[in-house]
This record gives structure tokens, sequence and C-alpha cells, in this order.
């Protein structure tokens, strides 16, 4: 059971805060009415019930009066018969019926003429006929009562000699139809004698009569059953022989509780049905009513449709009502929870409004504070980063100028202490465009054209220097204007320092500077053919360029590689490539579109 609860918990948390909180609302608003409705429909049941149970016994009332009214008229016409002298003398004279058939017709003809004008045209009586003193029949007036003789049982007709009482059997299938017998012995009026017996036959549409012609009796099945529950005849003609028990499909619990009761529901063929049971005395009858509950007068259903139609309404008011709730409460949560997804994204500069002044107001004015100070800070550390940028660029470059400087005035005195005055000169002029260049009006960064020109100039004055050891070439073919392109100043240089540093030998060494380019990025590639770099010096020199581990005293490639990363992004900058005794070759790769968070003062 806990693991159910806590399962059920953990399903509904992940529910959005509104759903549950509709959910909710209409759990319990449901379960009220549920409940409300419950209560309403079994009381109005309940009254229903007991209207339709005092209707009910009413008409058994009336039913059972019909009963009487019907069966005595029959007994009444069989004692009328019974007693008739006429009657009596005839079977007096006849004990028995004649075997001459001629006697036989005129002693029926005698018969027939005295009960005609006693029975007449009765409608409850469809035929009539008298047994003599030996059981056969006389066939007054129809042969069918043969089919009646097996069903007199030879104990019973002994009864009729000696017990002049009335009797009512059946009912009997006489004809293919359900019929009734009424018995009445003749007696002699002197000597109490037996004659014989006035036999009149009764459809059993002729009981059935009697449940018509009442009020809601279209809606309301009747039955009439003897002590073992043996159904003798109903308002449809229905079930006649059969159990009432398996005929109406209900338990032997429902039947005992009818029985004690006399009042009963149970279910009849899949509908909740009430059933009355009155006694009709003097025969061992039962005259039960089935009332299905679905068919009770207009009055009562429309108490029952009113009852939902208003827990209808109340539900679809509670339904209204539960997503207004929801709505003012989940809404403002949900656009603030919007608004901080914007925030998570990067965009900061947002802000809430919420006009109201709940609770969800402090929260609104708590988000609003909360992304100006957020704002503030980014501001604070985003201006305190790039000047630490400016500061370390400018640092690095303030380095870097001092230390080229040394080797160009070196070489120009040697060039005027070897008395090549003209050549000093080109070198100092060499200096000069150098410089100026270098100088830049005090900026940093620089076109690459003009790098480029910076470059060639100091490639010139060494050569000057090294010229039996070295010669250089530029291919600058480019698609692109090369001024379009940002670099900081004195980034080739460096690099080209190195191979006269690293790379001669005795050998002539050839310097080769070119620009390969694609859709959004520029390459300059300075290639050497001198010494080479051993493959474990290779990584290591590497590893110190990705590092980023630049002190102040570096003047290298690490320090060149983490310049171009502080203004382009860890995507550009450095890549080197060597074979020893063959070739190195250092790439500085660039982007086309400008510095990363380029600051407007930079140029």
């Amino acid at each position: 059971m806990n693991r159910i609860k806590h399962s059920v918990f953990h399903v509904f948390s992940t529910f959005p805060i509104k759903h549950r909180l509709l959910i909710t609302y209409l759990f319990l608003s449901g379960f009220i009415l549920v409940i409300t409705a419950i209560a309403f429909y079994n009381t109005a049941k309940n009254a229903l019930v007991e209207h339709a149970t005092l209707s009910s016994q009413q008409q058994l009332a009336i039913i059972t009066n019909n009963l009487s009214e019907k069966i005595g008229h029959i007994s009444d016409y069989a004692i009328t018969l019974s007693i008739n002298s006429d009657i009596g003398e005839t079977l007096k004279e006849n004990p028995t019926v004649p075997e001459n058939a001629l006697s036989r017709f005129f002693v029926n003809s005698d018969l027939t003429k005295q009960a005609q004008r006693i029975i007449g045209l009765h409608k409850n009586i469809s035929n009539w006929d008298i047994l003599d003193t030996e059981n056969k029949w006389y066939h007054s007036s129809t042969e069918i009562t043969e089919e009646l003789t097996p069903f007199l049982s030879p104990e019973f007709l002994q009864v009729l000699k000696t017990d002049p009482s009335f009797h009512f059997l059946g009912p009997y299938t006489i004809d293919g139809t359900p019929t009734f017998a009424a018995l009445k012995p003749v007696t002699d009026i002197d000597t109490t004698k037996y004659l014989g017996t006035v036999v009149l036959l009764i459809k059993e549409s002729s009981i059935s009569s009697a449940f018509r012609d009442l009020p809601d009796s279209d809606l309301r099945n009747f039955y009439i059953t003897n002590s073992n529950n043996t159904i003798l005849s109903s308002s449809t003609s229905d079930g006649i022989y059969e159990s009432f028990v398996s005929y109406t499909g209900i338990s032997m619990q429902e039947m005992q509780k009818l029985e004690d009761t006399n009042i009963a529901t149970a279910y009849i063929h899949g509908t909740e049905t009430l059933l009355i049971r009155k006694e009709y005395p003097g025969l061992d009858w039962y005259v039960v009513n089935l009332i299905p509950l679905q068919n009770l007068t207009m009055e009562h259903k429309t108490v029952l449709q009113t009852i939902v139609l208003i827990c209808v309404l109340l539900f679809i008011l509670s339904l209204f009502f539960s997503m207004l709730c929801t709505r003012t409460v989940t809404a403002p949560i949900q656009r603030l929870a919007s608004k901080m997804e914007t925030a998570s994204m990067g965009n900061l500069d947002i802000s809430a409004s919420y006009h109201s002044n709940d609770e969800l107001a402090v929260l609104y004015k708590q988000f609003n504070l909360m992304m100006q100070r957020i704002q503030t800070l980014i501001d604070h550390v985003y201006e305190e980063q790039s000047a630490k940028q400016e500061m370390e660029i400018r640092l690095l470059q303030s380095q870097i100028n001092p230390h080229f400087l040394y080797n160009t005035l070196s070489t120009i005195k040697s060039l005027i202490e070897l008395e090549m005055n003209d050549t000093a000169v080109k070198a100092v002029a060499a200096m000069s465009v150098f410089y100026r260049n270098s100088l830049s009006k005090g900026r940093f960064i620089i076109p690459l054209k003009q790098e480029l020109e910076l470059t060639e100039q100091y490639l010139y004055i060494q050569s000057l220097r090294y010229m039996e050891y070295v010669d250089y070439e530029f291919n600058l073919t480019a698609t692109f204007p090369t001024e379009q392109i940002d670099i900081p100043k004195l980034t080739l240089q460096p690099i080209v320092e190195n191979i006269f540093v690293h790379a001669l030998s005795t050998e002539k060494c050839h310097i080769n500077v070119s620009l390969t380019e694609d859709d959004s990025t520029v390459s300059i590639i300075i290639t050497d053919n001198g010494t080479g770099i051993p493959s474990d010096k290779l990584e290591e020199l590497r590893t110190s360029v990705n590092s980023g581990n630049v002190d102040g005293k570096s003047f290298g490639l690490p320090s060149i590689h983490h310049r171009i990363t502080l203004l382009y992004g860890k995507n550009y900058g450095l890549t080197i490539s060597s074979q020893e005794k063959k070739f190195t070759a250092v790439t500085v790769t660039l982007p086309k579109g400008g510095i990363k968070n380029e600051n407007p003062d930079d140029h």
C-alpha cells in the first residue's frame, strides 16, 4: 500500500502546478457532488419505492377483489347447476352415460337445455360438461373435456364422491390453451347420494383479465403463483407452468425475502425491479406484482433528471472556477518561469511585470532586483576582464618591441663597422618603416596587410645580417583585402625571429611566408627548411603553446598563441608541424569576422 501511495505521489508530483491544482479542485468538487447526488438519488429512490409500494398494494387489492368476484361468480354458477332439480332428476334417472346413442342424445339435450338456461353466455365460462358416477363424460356441450381426464387422479375423483364442496383446479393445457377447471359435485337432496360432477372450463385469459384496466398496468407485470411458486397466470400469459424463481431469475435469498416480507428488490433480466406479493385467500394463490424501477412515473423521473442536471451544472461551475483559480495562480508563475528560462539562455537584460499586490508580486519584485544585480555584476566583470586583456596584450607587446629593437641596432652597427654605409642606410630606412608600422599611433591591433609589411621589413633587416645563410619569399595571393583582417601587431615577427635563433645551419635556410583561406578563416603559414624540431621537443613545445601558461618574461610562441586566443577565442591561434633536419611550419589562424568581444576603442 505504501508503495502504491508513493508511486501515485511521484506521478502526481511530475505534473505541472497548474494541472495539479486543477486536478485537486476537480477531484474535491466532483467528490462532493457525487456524494450529494448519491444522497439525493437514494432519498428519491426510497421515496419512489415507497410510493410504488403503496400504489402496488392498492392494485393488488383491486386484483384480488376482481379475482374473488370472477371466481365467486363461477362458483355461484357451478353451485346453481349442482342444485338444479331438473339436472338432478336427469342424473338420477341416468347415473351413467347411456350406451345407446339415441338415449344419450336425449339425456344431453335435457342437460344442455337446463345448463344453457342457467349459464347463458357467461363470458368467463368457455365450456362445461358433467362427469357421471363412473367418471365418464356426458359430452353435453363439448368433447374437449376428455383432455382434462389425465389431470384428474383417481384419488381426487374419489374425493368428489364424498366431498360436495367447490373445487377450482388448474391451469391445464386444454385444446392448446391454459385452462382452469371448476368442479362441483351433484348430490341427491333427499338422500345426499352422489349423482355426478358439474365441470366448468375457464380459460387462463379470463383469469388474467383481472390485471387489466389498472393504473400503470402497461408498465408492470402481474403473476399468480401457488404455494410451490409455480406460475398459474400472468398479465402477459407468459411463463405459465414454470417456476417463478427460474422464470424471473431471482435468487433463492430474494425469493425467501419476498415470502417473508411480501416486498423485495431484485435484478430481473438486468433490470432493477420491485416485487410485491399479496395472498389470495381460499385457493392457496399469491398475486405478485413486478415493477421495473426505471418505468416509474414521469414525475419521479423528472426529479431524478433535475438532480442530475443540477449536479452537471454545479460541476461545470466548479470546473470554470477551478480553471479560473488555477489560471490566476499558475499563469503568473509560468510567465516568471519563462523569464527565468530566457535568463538561463544568456539574455539577462529582461524584467517581469506583474500587476497585483499578492504574494506573487514579491516573487516578481525579487526576480527583477536579482536580474538587475546580475546584470550589474556581469557588466563590472566584463569591464574588468576587458581591461585585464588589454593590459596583458600591451604588456606583451611592450616586451617584444625592445627585444627586436636591440637586434636591429646590432645589425646596423655591424653594417657601419663593415663600412657598408648604403646598406646601413637602407637598414635604417627599413627599421624606420618597421617602427612606424609597429607603433601604429598607439594601437596594438593592426590590419594584416600592415603586419605583413612589418614582417617583410624585419626579414630584409635580418637577411642583411645572415645573407650567406638565409633567403626569403612572400606568397601573398588572396581573394580578400588583407587590410580588412585584424591581427595583434608583432605577431609574425617573433615567429620569423625564432628561425634565425633556432633553425639556421651551415646550409642556406629558405623562409617562405604564404596565405591560405576558407569561408571563415585565414591562415598565415611561415615555413623554413632549417634544422627542424625533434619529435620529443616538438610535443613539449605544442603542450607549452596550448597550455596558455605564459609568464611575464615569455616572448615566444606561447605568448603569441595566448594573445590570439585572448582576442579571438580558443578556436584560433598557432599550430606547429616539424620534421627534424627537414622543415618547420608555423601556422597562424585568424577569423575573417573580426575580434571576439571587440572594443571599439581598440582601433
